[in-house]
């Protein structure tokens, strides 16, 4: 009967451990897929925010190409600019070499 006893304890011990044992691993595995699936809604934010960015990085883009032929042809009409004052001042210099000979001749 003692012996009897004895397994019972032990069958009655083992179930115990067995159920701990279980309870053990079905905590970790629910942490584990929470985790889990905390990482993936992270994976798919940052996937979302990565395609934002990249349709916001072509739109920059666009803009900046738009930009660059905009300050080309500003330079361009600067250019045209500068050629055309400098043609001015040689004409004022021309102008004003007639002016002091016509001051000059009618002194003399």
């Amino acid at each position: 009967m003692e012996s009897q006893s004895q397994d019972l304890v032990q069958t009655v011990s083992l179930v115990a451990l067995a159920a701990i044992g279980l309870v053990v691993g079905v905590q970790k595995l629910l942490k584990d897929w929470r985790s889990t699936e905390a990482e993936t809604n992270i994976i798919q934010l940052m996937h979302t925010e990565i395609e934002r960015m990249g349709e916001q990085n072509t739109k920059l883009s666009t803009e900046l190409g738009k930009l660059q032929e905009e300050v080309i042809r500003l330079n361009q009409e600067l250019s045209k600019l500068n050629i055309e004052n400098s043609k001015l001042q040689e004409e004022i210099a021309q102008l004003t070499l007639e002016l002091t000979r016509f001051k000059q001749m009618g002194r003399g």
